[in-house]
């Protein structure tokens, strides 16, 4: 793989964050009040969950991202669930990207995986009712690089990615899309639409596997929702069109069968342009840092890091020295690529 398209993915992810940080969780009123012209600069945050953070910084979903690659680098390349487990669970210490901004279904789990306990039995038999979040989706990214082109593989890791806290049908579907996706957008081949196609294929296959293992979890399928958004998608002629559509008929909100399906209706509708897809994810509203995140871990790495703006690359560097976030993503753009 190409370290232009790797970097691309990453600094994609990290750009998509911490710009959506600033309207995480905002209405499209709060937003366009905020910012009459649309948001498309780093600005002081106007949502109540990340208030005060500084422009530039990642919240939990680059954040989980680097506690992710940092023990995969850790142990040389190889990931499986005991891995993720050491990974997640150093997340879990860091005060400001976990402490500050993670999920109630990732800090319900991380208060199990320190007793030791992977799956909560009485969340199965609930058919994990109201776990179909977007948690595992949204740090799937280092994963879907290591895989180097092979999507079974992908799965297998990103399934893998999914067990200590989103180890149900409807969330990993929604991860194993977005995994298939970033996956398929490293090919130098690849277009708009295989990585569509790559994605309904992989949240297929995911639910499948799940369901016939008895984590069965109620709502929709997410592949089904894709192609639903993705038809949508369809009629819109800018921006306003794609966010009336993601606001009535898809939804931007932490389940995976509402933003998982946003990812791919943006995508669609600005065919593919980085900025284009960035700008609309981050002005639609709800999970806004997530959506922008997975857009831009598929769009930057379709693209190549040339798109991503120098300055917010080199603002995210500075900002999530914390995170060590540079010298991370250079070491694993290392690790799982070389150029050709």
């Amino acid at each position: 793989m190409k370290q232009h398209k790797i970097l691309g993915a990453l600094y994609g992810a990290a750009y998509g964050d911490s710009l959506g940080a600033v309207s995480e969780f905002c209405t499209r009123k709060e937003i366009v009040d905020a910012f009459p012209n649309g948001l498309t600069d780093y600005a002081q945050s106007i949502s109540r969950i990340t208030a005060g953070i500084t422009p530039g910084q990642v919240t939990d979903d680059f954040g989980s991202s680097c506690y992710v690659m940092e023990s995969i680098l850790k142990y040389k390349g190889v990931f499986n669930r005991d891995i993720a487990i050491e990974a997640l669970l150093k997340w879990s210490t860091d005060e400001e990207v976990f402490g500050k901004y993670a999920g109630m279904n990732t800090k319900e789990a991380m208060v199990r995986l320190r007793d030791g306990i992977v799956i909560n039995e009485m969340d199965k038999q609930r058919h994990f009712a109201g776990k179909n979040t977007n948690g595992g989706a949204m740090k799937v990214n280092p994963v879907a690089l290591l895989a180097q082109g092979n999507h079974d593989q992908t799965i297998v890791y990103t399934l893998d990615l999914c067990w200590p806290t989103h180890y149900n049908s409807a969330a990993a579907s929604g991860a194993c899309a977005i995994a298939c996706a970033i996956n398929e957008a490293q090919n130098p081949s690849a277009t708009v639409n295989t990585i569509i196609d790559k994605a309904i294929q992989g949240a297929k296959r995911s639910r499948q596997q799940l369901d016939s293992e008895g984590y069965y979890a109620f709502g929709p399928y997410v592949e089904n929702r894709i192609q639903q958004a993705v038809i949508l998608s369809e009629n819109c002629k800018n921006n306003d069109d794609i966010i009336r559509v993601l606001d009535e008929e898809i939804g931007t909100g932490i389940q995976v069968q509402g933003s998982v399906a946003a990812v791919f209706a943006i995508i669609a509708a600005t065919k593919g342009s980085f900025a284009d897809a960035i700008y609309c994810a981050v002005n639609a509203g709800g999970d806004t840092d997530t959506m922008a995140s997975m857009i831009g871990a598929i769009l930057g790495g379709y693209h190549g890091m040339e798109v991503i703006p120098k300055t917010a690359i080199e603002k995210i560097n500075s900002i999530n020295s914390n995170l060590n976030l540079k010298n991370i993503v250079y070491s694993y753009t290392e690790l799982v690529g070389k150029e050709e």
